[in-house]
Formats: structure tokens, C-alpha cells, sequence
């Protein structure tokens, strides 16, 4: 079935504006679906659950293009570009609803399958593309780099960002250079390993 642009716009925006208001676990599809002026089936004819729909909100507000544009504004080593597109992620997570959303999905996913499943299949798979992609790449480019597990970077920058965004640490760019040198000394310690 086709969707309405201007209704999918508006069930997005009105899922945004109430995790900012109300907190994920407190909004209700029947709250989105009165925010958005839709109807409930709609949403639900469109994302079967309420995780699908924040997947994609949270996929919404998280830019790809930018995130890929802040790695690539440096010339310098994998740890400063990785570095970058943390602080820009961070950035989203400050000015948007998206921590909130990640850190609602988390916490709900350790209790719920389907739920795991829309995270998994949404986030976890749906946008690891992001940094395996642009640290392979790099490594590529930068031979001297030595060997660099992308896969293992991209595990444990995940790791440590959602750990620290469930456990309301501090995500600033002290915090990014940490992960992201934590993250490349583990994908050079397991790059050797099949993955």
C-alpha cells in the first residue's frame, strides 16, 4: 500500500516530539496516532509495532550522509575520523530524541523478541554498513594502517555507545576519542580473527 508523505512525515515528527515530552516507554501508539492526526490502524498498517516505528524515527533523525561527512572531514588517522563522526552522532543524540529512542529500544529488547528483532534488524544490521564501510575504506586507502577488523570496530563502537547511553554517562568528545580508540585497538587485537 502507498503511503501518504505527508502523513508518514507527520506520524515521524509527532513520534519524535512526544519521546522529548513524555519519554519512549510513555508514549503509546494511540498517543502518536492522536499527535499525528492519523489513525491507529494506519500506523500500524505501515510498522507493525511501536519498534519498527522508532526504528525508523530514530533512523529519521540520525543522518547517515552527515555521520559519513564528519568522518571524512579529517585527514588524520582512523582513531581522529572515527572520533568525528562519534562527536556528530553524539550531537544528534543531544539535539534530537534519538538517545532517548536507542536507549527505550535497549532497554525493551532485553525482554521482548520482536522487539530485539525490529532493533537488530533495523539498527544493528540496517546501519553497520556505516562505519564498516568507511573503515574499510580507509584501510584501504591507508595501507600503513596494518590489519583492522571493520567488523570488530563497528561491534565495539556499538558496545560501548549503548552502554554508555543506557547507563546516562557522559557522551562528549572526550568520550568519542575514548571509544574510538578503544574501538580500533580491539579491531587490530581481533582483526586476525574470522569474523
Amino acid at each position: 500500500m502507498r503511503r501518504s508523505v505527508t502523513k508518514h512525515r507527520a506520524i515521524l515528527d509527532a513520534a519524535g516530539r512526544l519521546v522529548v515530552a513524555q519519554g519512549y516507554h510513555s508514549t503509546s501508539i494511540d498517543a502518536v496516532a492522536a499527535e499525528a492526526g492519523s489513525g491507529k490502524q494506519t500506523i500500524y498498517r505501515w510498522w507493525p509495532s511501536k519498534a519498527d516505528l522508532f526504528v525508523e524515527v530514530y533512523d529519521d533523525l540520525v543522518d547517515r550522509d552527515v555521520l559519513t561527512k564528519a568522518f571524512h572531514r579529517h585527514e588524520a588517522s582512523l582513531e581522529a575520523r572515527l572520533t568525528a563522526l562519534l562527536e556528530q552522532l553524539f550531537r544528534f543524540y543531544e539535539t534530537t530524541p534519538a538517545g532517548r529512542i536507542l536507549s527505550g529500544l535497549i532497554g525493551e529488547a532485553a525482554q521482548n523478541e520482536p522487539i530485539r528483532n525490529a532493533l537488530r534488524t533495523g539498527l544493528v544490521i540496517g546501519r553497520a554498513p556505516i562505519v564498516v564501510d568507511l573503515v574499510s575504506a580507509f584501510i584501504a586507502a591507508n595501507t600503513g594502517q596494518g590489519a583492522v577488523s571493520a567488523v570488530v570496530v563497528n561491534e565495539m563502537i556499538v558496545a560501548l555507545v549503548w552502554k554508555r547511553l543506557v547507563m546516562h554517562e557522559v557522551l562528549d568528545s572526550d568520550a568519542a576519542h575514548e571509544i574510538a580508540c578503544l574501538a580500533v585497538a580491539a579491531g587490530r587485537d581481533g582483526g586476525g580473527r574470522e569474523r
